[in-house]
């Protein structure tokens, strides 16, 4: 039950926070070639997505507070000693955390108040920052993989040089950001077509700019997943067999395959995306596999997030399974480990009834009031720009 709280929160907070990353790169960028080439619609639909981003931001720090308040909670043991050992990536993803929190309020209270060079420059700001993000979380997710560059004496600390030189850490990071690119650029057409359909023929100029995008990074995200999941197979081989399962005829002691095979399923619909994108490019018509494409691109990314952080179950340190790996760390620090970095050792209150009641009591207006705003947002009589 414990990780099913964590996973829900956890996976909601992903899906926004790959939208951030795609909305804050295409945000600047089309402000600015709009600005370049007096392309009003490209003008107007970086103000849309400013508008749809800035509303949203707040309630992706909702679901990353929550899931940060549950870990703490559960785990406080593994939260004081990977605050410990992963300070400097966790604090860099902090720090860039705070400068995109700014860049965003600069950027959105600025727009047609500065000159535009200098709005461009935020724009910038916000751009790198979103990036940054990932970069210190997803080094933390590697050493989560394979503790390279963890020193036991005198005692237990980070070589952040060796970290960072950990083979699972670039694949994974770069895969991370390229499907977030994907999964914002299937949104945007998929939200584009949709306004086609009702009867905005302008619409169809942003379905047109970013299928292509969404289709360069879909296909590039596929090459670098494969090759992420090539870096588990030979250097944390226990998480990839209970990622692939009975998919590869692996003897998985967790199969997590079933995640994957809904991750296959959304690729194969944005495929069919991709491929009604070819068959319309030259007479441009409504197409519901577009509209389908947004939705489930981010299903994909919630899926797949879930089965990387699963498939190490039940530790923390997937390379915990490596029998050969526990037996070279020396006692106590072992035992020390081995307590604080176990997933099936959680906060005793966890296993509380009532505590999953009185979070359920709190989680699911939360979740209600997240799905009536975007509603309203999107649907409202009372929307903002996003849609208009």
């Amino acid at each position: 039950m414990v990780l099913y709280f964590l996973a829900l929160v956890f996976g909601l907070h992903i899906v926004m926070v790959n939208l951030g990353i795609a909305f804050s790169t295409v945000i600047p960028i089309l402000k600015r070639k709009g600005e370049k080439e007096n392309n009003e619609i490209y003008l107007r639909t970086s103000k849309q997505l400013m508008n749809f981003y800035a509303a949203t931001y707040g309630l992706a720090g909702v679901f990353g507070t929550a899931f940060t308040v549950f870990l703490l909670s559960f785990y406080p043991s593994f939260i004081g000693l990977a605050g410990h050992l992963t300070f400097i990536p966790f604090g860099i993803a902090i720090l860039a955390i705070v400068v995109h929190f700014f860049a965003i309020t600069a950027y959105w209270y600025s727009w047609d108040k500065w000159k535009s060079d200098t709005h461009f420059l935020i724009g910038m700001i916000l751009l790198i920052s979103v990036y940054l993000i990932p970069l210190g979380f997803r080094a933390i997710s590697a050493f989560l993989n394979l503790p390279q560059g963890l020193e036991l004496t005198p005692k237990p600390h980070l070589d952040v040089v060796a970290a960072l030189l950990n083979p699972t850490f670039l694949p994974l990071y770069l895969k991370s950001v390229t499907a977030a690119l994907a999964a914002g650029f299937f949104t945007i057409s998929s939200a584009y077509m949709l306004k086609y359909g009702k009867g905005d023929k302008e619409a169809i100029k942003i379905v047109e700019k970013f299928m292509p995008l969404a289709t360069i990074a879909f296909t590039i995200a596929i090459v670098l997943g494969i090759i992420y999941a090539e870096t588990l197979n030979l250097f944390v081989n226990y998480k990839f067999e209970n990622a692939f399962g009975f998919l590869i005829a692996a003897k998985a002691k967790y199969d997590f395959s079933w995640l994957f095979i809904i991750k296959l399923a959304m690729f194969a619909l944005q495929t069919i995306a991709i491929v009604s994108y070819l068959k319309i490019r030259k007479a441009w018509r409504f197409s519901k596999y577009i509209v389908a494409a947004g939705p489930a691109s981010l299903i994909a990314i919630f899926a797949g997030e879930m089965l990387n952080s699963f498939s190490q179950y039940p530790y923390f340190v997937a390379k915990l399974a490596d029998k050969e790996f526990v037996s070279s760390i020396p006692q106590p620090i072992r035992d020390y480990l081995a307590e604080r970095l176990n997933l099936e050792l959680s906060n005793p209150l966890a296993t509380s009834m009532g505590l999953y009641t009185l979070t359920l009591v709190f989680l699911v207006p939360l979740l209600i009031s997240a799905v009536i705003f975007l509603y309203i947002l999107l649907f409202g009589k009372e929307r903002s720009e996003a849609l208009d």
